[in-house]
């Protein structure tokens, strides 16, 4: 059987991140901690006149003594943390056995070193019974072997008002999907309080109803946190959609998966089910979460970690896919401090560029360079001599740090090709302009109408053929909506109208828009979001 048969999807382009929490091999308890397991008692603590969620997975899905859990817990969280930049909102974590999907649930939770929460939402799945909308226990708090969590019982309580969210006990029963999460945020957050929820079946409008409702919740003091394991392969599944290459169909059919997840694109996380049938046990958590993050444009996910217990075991007849994903808001905004640093940089590098003839390098010394630029970012740098444009290069995804992605576009802007038969002269510098236009992450729109000329960039894509326009251009040519989606479509070298083809793939994103004749007293640079 050919590698792809089993998917139509199309390449992976690695333009987001995300995190997801995911569950043990085969879906079964990992044994073998040799400790001992807790009492299994009722939920509700009658002498203290508190209900609590007893913890029914200690010794069987991670070691019931605390001792022992701590320091396999601290084991996983020692990795290092994954480079982001800004703090986490929402993490996608495996949610198996520890000794199965321990590790990349560590990875992930490595993002929140430094980070503090007053509340975690954790959203699960039921594997006991079918959940209509969404369940959640009336507890106080809920209890693993390293103590009791307090519930956000007035977060809850606004929850269990919309009908959708209701009580069914039945579905928390023995189920493991938000216990998992437990300890790992325990040792990783200290003190907090939790709202636990497991998502069932929702149509797409009480999907896009019960992500409102969690939306107003998410404030900068909470963290939400998905839990579920991705495909599970085999008989034992009844998942078998290739037969060959097994170990890299599984990593394909991740890739897809994480492209529609980092793109925050609820319709084609939709159609990637539909299409692949793959047997994603938090699917509808995953749906849920990417409705809550999708109003907002400057959502930044990645993929942090990934493994499958076929690669543990060595078994790939029965496999199950482990991936981590972390969301952050870039919230587009830089110090004006920050902004002067990178207008600098932008300007040597091209004065040093068009004297030397050399690609510069950055003299790291000479340079402020916070965690927020040295993390990975996506930026354009437009020269102009007067109103002229003399080059406008740069990247549409965040895969350099962002000083580097300054620098490197300035002098590669100098040398843009359209240019190629009046280029830029070192007499000319003293005469540019700079600006520098930072990007928010790609999201697909399959919508033509929803636009925004003189607000969002367009990049088109079909086949080969890519174009970008930055969404200053709009507002600078006076272009309407339609004006906007011919250009881009003719910058990418395709008919004007291609945009009205279902085959072409239309990305929107703003920018950060900040230049040299724009600056404050500081000298920073006035910026304006697009």
């Amino acid at each position: 059987m050919h590698p792809m048969r089993w998917v139509s999807g199309r390449p992976f382009r690695s333009l987001a991140v995300v995190v997801v929490l995911c569950c043990a091999s085969s879906d079964a308890p990992a044994s073998g901690w040799n400790t001992p397991t807790i009492q299994r008692s009722a939920d509700s603590d009658q002498q203290q006149g508190m209900a609590v969620r007893r913890s029914t997975g200690a010794g069987t899905w991670f070691p019931a003594d605390a001792a022992v859990l701590s320091e396999a817990v601290d084991g996983y969280l020692s990795a290092s943390a994954p480079t982001i930049s800004g703090p986490p909102i929402a993490l996608i974590v495996p949610h198996a056995g520890y000794v199965y999907s321990g590790a990349v649930a560590g990875k992930t939770y490595a993002s929140l070193k430094g980070h503090s929460y007053e509340r975690v939402i954790v959203l699960g799945v039921s594997h006991q019974q079918l959940v209509r909308g969404a369940s959640t226990l009336e507890v106080d708090a809920y209890e693993t072997p390293l103590g009791r969590i307090p519930v956000d019982t007035a977060a809850r309580d606004a929850l269990l008002r919309d009908a959708l969210v209701s009580e069914q006990q039945g579905a928390h029963r023995n189920e493991h999907t938000i216990e998992n999460q437990l300890p790992m945020l325990q040792r990783a957050l200290g003190e907090f309080r939790m709202v636990g929820l497991l998502v069932g079946e929702l149509t797409e409008r009480e999907r896009a109803r019960l992500a409102a409702a969690i939306r107003e919740l998410m404030d900068e003091e909470t963290l939400l946190v998905v839990s579920t394991d991705f495909c599970h392969y085999g008989p034992r599944f009844g998942y078998m959609p290739f037969d060959e290459q097994v170990s890299q169909n599984l990593r394909a059919l991740n890739d897809l998966a994480a492209q529609e997840i980092l793109e925050v694109d609820v319709p084609g996380w939709d159609r990637f089910l539909e299409d692949t049938r793959a047997t994603i046990c938090g699917r509808n958590a995953v749906g849920l979460l990417l409705a809550i993050l999708e109003p907002h444009d400057d959502i930044e996910g990645r993929r942090v970690a990934y493994d499958t217990s076929g690669r543990m075991t060595g078994d790939w007849s029965n496999s199950v896919t482990y991936a981590g994903i972390v969301f952050w808001r870039s919230g587009g905004e830089l110090s004006q401090s920050e902004r002067q640093t990178l207008l600098r940089l932008a300007r040597t590098t091209v004065t040093s560029f068009l004297e030397e003839g050399t690609v510069p390098s950055v003299a790291l010394d000479e340079y402020d360079l916070t965690p927020r630029l040295m993390a990975p970012g996506a930026a354009f740098v437009t020269l102009r001599n007067g109103v002229e444009l003399r080059g406008c290069i740069g990247h549409i995804a965040a895969v350099r740090p962002l000083y580097l992605s300054v620098a490197e576009n300035a002098y590669r802007a100098s040398q843009d090709p359209r240019f190629r038969y009046d280029p830029i002269t070192p007499d000319e510098v003293a005469e540019l302009s700079i600006e520098v236009s930072l990007l928010t992450p790609m999201r697909r729109l399959r919508d033509p109408n929803k636009v925004r000329a003189g607000v969002d960039g367009l990049l088109i894509v079909r086949d080969q053929n890519q174009g970008v326009l930055l969404p200053q251009v709009a507002t600078e040519q006076q272009w309407n909506r339609e004006q906007f989606l011919d250009n881009a479509c003719l910058k990418a070298g395709l008919p004007a109208d291609a945009w009205k083809d279902p085959r072409t793939e239309i990305y929107r994103f703003t920018a950060l828009i900040f230049a040299e004749e724009d600056r404050g007293e500081d000298g920073g640079g006035e910026s304006r979001t697009r």
